[in-house]
């Protein structure tokens, strides 16, 4: 009876200095190396550990997963907002040998908001607008007043600088029509489609608007009556635009085909989580291979962490990879 007494005293006296013991958390014991540090995109690299530590996380160096955003917000920002289309001139009757030059503009505004206004108010507020001219950064058909000029390309152009995010954002092609007069000459036919609008981030290439899906629609100085009954037309098929002035005008006037507004925001990812290549339940890795999918040279990161339930001790280890085409 004594001995099982002594025995459950011992016990009790072990068990409670082990329960009154800090455990001591060591540093992990870790390293990363790479034998071939350059890669295409689309093949793996290996990364080969030496050492081990209860939990390995890994940051590729890529958007989103980038050790820099570990602490700190992401944001998807814009880089380019990209705006392309095609264009064509055509002359039409009149008596006049050429055809009237700098009829035709493209411009861009974040000082405009046409929602809710009445038809008869919204050229007024598109001439108090503040507008940018793109028109210079464009390619244009060749003013020959010719009926046979093809469509041409007028460019890919960045517009990014000219736009206000969080504010509604508009296109417009603007048609000006003068008097046809021999010292004038008379009005031409302009055309554009194909357009497109591309926003880029770092997560890649999102289209905002397309020909087909900006919502064209014109404002007319002067009123309609000013204007031939076919003065606009919006293709059923192709979503082409075409703008055009009557030859008999007396007057100079102008007449807008004005998109859908567009919002340019940026989006916070908030904090980059990195991945977990070894839970500290697992048995120890020897190595952890990854892919990337696009070019460029990346800061890998992998954290290892030995824990328990009085604290933790983690180390860095990085490395720097190229990702060629």
């Amino acid at each position: 009876m004594n001995t099982y007494r002594y025995v459950l005293l011992f016990l009790a006296v072990l068990m409670g200095g082990s329960c009154s013991k800090e455990l001591k958390t060591l540093a992990p014991d870790f390293d990363v190396q790479v034998l071939q540090s350059t890669a295409k995109v689309g093949q793996p690299i290996q990364f080969d550990f030496v050492g081990d530590a209860n939990i390995i996380t890994f940051y590729s160096g890529e958007f989103g997963n980038d050790y820099h955003y570990a602490d700190k917000d992401s944001i998807i920002a814009l880089e380019k907002l990209n705006l392309s289309f095609q264009n064509q001139v055509r002359g039409q009757g009149g008596t006049a040998p050429f055809c009237q030059s700098d009829q035709f503009h493209v411009l861009i505004s974040s000082d405009l908001d046409l929602t809710g206004v009445a038809a008869e108010d919204q050229l007024d507020k598109i001439k108090q607008a503040k507008w940018v001219d793109l028109t210079a950064k464009y390619a244009w058909s060749p003013l020959n007043c010719s009926s046979t000029n093809p469509y041409i390309a007028a460019g890919v152009h960045n517009i990014a600088e000219h736009i206000t995010k969080n504010k509604r954002n508009y296109i417009a092609f603007r048609y000006t029509n003068r008097p046809n007069t021999m010292e004038n000459g008379k009005s031409a036919i302009w055309r554009f489609q194909a357009l497109t609008l591309s926003a880029v981030t770092p997560l890649g290439t999102t289209v905002l608007m397309t020909q087909a899906n900006a919502g064209w629609k014109p404002v007319y100085e002067g009123g309609i009556a000013a204007w031939m009954a076919n003065a606009f037309d919006l293709s059923a098929s192709s979503s082409a635009v075409t703008m055009r002035g009557p030859l008999t005008t007396t007057g100079t006037y102008e007449m807008w085909c004005v998109s859908n507004p567009f919002v340019i925001t940026d989006t916070n990812l908030g904090h980059n989580p990195g991945v977990a290549v070894k839970a500290y339940i697992d048995k120890p890795i020897r190595s952890y291979s990854y892919i990337y999918k696009k070019p460029g040279t990346y800061e890998v990161v992998f954290i290892a962490t030995n824990a328990n339930k009085d604290g933790r001790s983690e180390i860095l280890r990085k490395v720097q990879v190229t990702v060629e085409p």
